[in-house]
């Protein structure tokens, strides 16, 4: 919903651009029924396995001329026989298994198989320790596997992924819940994988990423396709030109907005220092930083342009546009009476770590957060969502999305549930899935970093939720830069970040935003 306090900047800003669609398996299958309604009807499973050959002949080391090629019952195994035929016309020695049986259970698979056959190929249903290859092919379920994989089949995965070979999965490492990230028992760890036709939800989230490898996308020649019904989208580069703002020459300080940042209880004031000095830095003309302890400091000689006060001191001033609170805050009575009177401020609101564990502890914060009729903002990690669901954090990755969507709901809030592929979601049933980021993140402070960048970008007058799409994309973006740069990921620190994500924005700024006249 669009903030309902004033308007900071002179240019407005326009809704998040949707443009990379992500799907459940129920909506891939939409997909695929409206293809196969075509008349001629298209054969995906031809240019599907063409795809994968071509990927696999592109990554394959210099020296491969080997192949294995694992095929299941399924269509993803009759994809499978389709790339072993390329492969075998690419002088590739191809072995193909076939570890359940090959009888197919799709009259494309069984063509596929045929014409495998008839190409001189053979199909074994054993595997040798003693065979070598370059590469392996991993075509043995689909999107459509719903239980986990059998002792057998456990086993097989496990040597597969112990072998020194390019492992390239087919649409999706098997093993690998396509509407979750979740892992079915056990998974194959691809180097690569060749999706079709949209995105799957579990390659971004969960456990996806540490499966996937480094994921490619086909159309299979169908180019544009009449989207299902869908809600989910990836978080693009593009979402940031909604936040990179002109500044005209004539703005000064008030321009671009005032954010007090509570939190800061005693041994914790470092939480909502990271969160000024990221404020600040990403753009919010006043950071006021507000302490429950009263022992804080008076200044941050880092970053002395934060006016630091204590917390009863800032609870409601005219000129703010926006407060977060959360950062080191604790849990006690002071605290929940300070929580108390900010949720009841009429400007967009930030909640994060403690703030989301009062809320947690007490149904009349639920209340008074789920009335709000101003933008407010979750953050939490898998273990705050799950004080705030009162279930568990197993509960919760078992389902990031519906996790992310409950809590958008229950508390009438915009939320990220931070983590490998981090999931923002908002009242309206809209959802998106961050892919910036890598295991440099892992480290104490990232999210007093974050909650700080996204209210630096509210304040300066952003919508609510596009601030929240630009802050999690960007800051992962940092992440990324510093770890090709060597600064991490071992090492890497949370201030760290703020400086490599202000670099980043400020050149795309300067690439893309001409300024006023």
């Amino acid at each position: 919903m669009p903030n309902k306090c004033p308007t900071i900047n002179q240019i407005a800003y326009t809704e998040p651009m949707h443009t990379v669609p992500v799907y459940q398996t129920e909506q891939i299958r939409q997909i695929e029924e409206y293809l196969f309604s075509l008349d001629p009807k298209p054969n995906l499973m031809e240019s599907a396995g063409k795809a994968v050959a071509d990927l696999a002949i592109q990554v394959a080391p210099t020296h491969a001329r080997s192949a294995l090629v694992i095929v299941g019952p399924g269509n993803n195994g009759g994809d499978g026989y389709v790339t072993a035929r390329h492969l075998k016309h690419a002088n590739f020695r191809v072995a193909v298994l076939a570890p359940l049986n090959k009888n197919q259970t799709s009259p494309d698979a069984v063509s596929a198989l045929e014409k495998w056959e008839s190409a001189g190929g053979t199909v074994q249903s054993t595997l040798s320790n003693e065979d070598s290859y370059d590469l392996i092919i991993d075509g043995l379920f689909g999107i459509g596997l719903k239980r986990n994989l059998s002792v057998a089949l456990e086993e097989l995965v496990k040597h597969i992924n112990s072998l020194p070979a390019t492992i390239i999965s087919i649409d999706i490492p098997s093993g690998l819940s396509a509407d979750t990230g979740n892992v079915m028992g056990c998974c194959i760890r691809a180097h690569h994988t060749v999706t079709f036709l949209g995105y799957k939800v579990g390659l971004h989230t969960g456990l996806g990423p540490d499966y996937s490898g480094t994921i490619h996308f086909s159309d299979l020649n169908m180019g544009p396709v009449p989207p299902p019904d869908n809600h989910g989208y990836l978080i693009g580069n593009e979402v940031l030109n909604n936040v990179l703002t002109p500044r005209a020459k004539s703005s000064h300080k008030g321009t671009h907005g005032q954010l007090v940042i509570i939190g800061g209880s005693e041994g914790l004031v470092g939480a909502a220092v990271l969160s000024g000095r990221a404020a600040i830095k990403l753009g919010a003309g006043r950071v006021l930083m507000g302490f429950v302890d009263a022992a804080s400091p008076s200044i941050d000689w880092m970053q002395p342009e934060i006016m630091m006060r204590k917390a009863s001191e800032l609870i409601q001033l005219d000129s703010t546009t926006c407060i977060a609170i959360g950062p080191g805050l604790g849990v006690s009575n002071v605290a929940y009476d300070i929580l108390t009177k900010i949720l009841a401020l009429p400007i967009p609101i930030i909640l994060d770590a403690d703030a989301l564990n009062l809320i947690a502890q007490h149904p009349a914060l639920v209340t008074l957060t789920n009335n709000r009729d101003n933008p407010t903002v979750l953050t939490p990690h898998p273990g705050e969502a799950a004080r705030l669901l009162d279930c568990s954090v197993r509960e919760i990755q078992a389902n990031r999305v519906q996790a992310t969507l409950t809590l958008a709901s229950k508390f009438n809030a915009e939320v990220v549930l931070k983590g490998v592929g981090s999931v923002c979601a908002f009242p309206d049933g809209n959802w998106f899935i961050n892919t910036t980021g890598n295991p440099g993140m892992a480290s104490a402070g990232m999210g007093d970093v974050l909650t700080g960048i996204i209210g630096a970008f509210i304040a300066q007058g952003a919508y609510s939720h596009t601030a929240l799409l630009a802050a999690v994309h960007l800051q992962g973006l940092a992440a990324d830069q510093l770890s090709n740069d060597g600064c991490g990921p071992i090492g890497m620190t949370a201030s760290e970040t703020i400086d490599a994500a202000r670099i980043i924005f400020n050149k795309q700024r300067n690439a893309n935003v001409a300024p006023l006249v």
